[in-house]
């Protein structure tokens, strides 16, 4: 491999952990999934299991 397409590989690398990075936060604050509300929902049980 030559330098440009290490560099090209290296900053498709650092995006991706950045987006993994940020839903692993989003969903650490409770957030994540679809984003479209969970009133609906048939999986909403697995992102917000009930509290006993």
């Amino acid at each position: 491999m030559n330098l440009p397409t290490c560099l090209v590989l290296l900053a498709l690398l650092a995006a991706l952990g950045a987006i993994a990075a940020s839903g692993v936060r989003a969903r650490k604050k409770g957030g994540g999934g679809c984003g479209c509300g969970c009133a609906n929902c048939p999986g909403a049980p697995l992102c917000h299991p009930q509290k006993r």
